[in-house]
């Protein structure tokens, strides 16, 4: 807060009406989110890209996944094209 005060926005504190902390225990606790997970898996190599969960289920039939924790991965354009990806793959079966 202070730093905002000091750079950007004088007084920002006096003006604050209602605050409210999330952190990884309300996606736990509140959001069922495993371990608080706000995004899934971890970004590292070996969970990127190809080597996230596939969209089709391997041992389920007719089973799809879409997300931020699917391939191709997670932000905004990866949630996209994995929405894209299972609604070819439903249209195509």
């Amino acid at each position: 807060m202070s730093y905002l005060e000091e750079r950007y926005l004088p007084d920002l504190s006096q003006h604050i009406v209602t605050e409210r902390l999330i952190d990884p225990r309300y996606f736990s606790e509140t959001l069922n989110s495993h371990v608080g997970s706000a995004f899934s898996v971890e970004p590292i190599l070996t969970q990127s890209a190809w080597f996230r969960p596939h969209n089709r289920s391997e041992d389920v039939s007719n089973l799809y996944f879409a997300g931020a924790g699917t391939h191709p991965g997670a932000g905004l354009p990866g949630v996209l094209s994995s929405g894209k990806i299972v609604a070819d793959m439903i249209g195509a079966a």
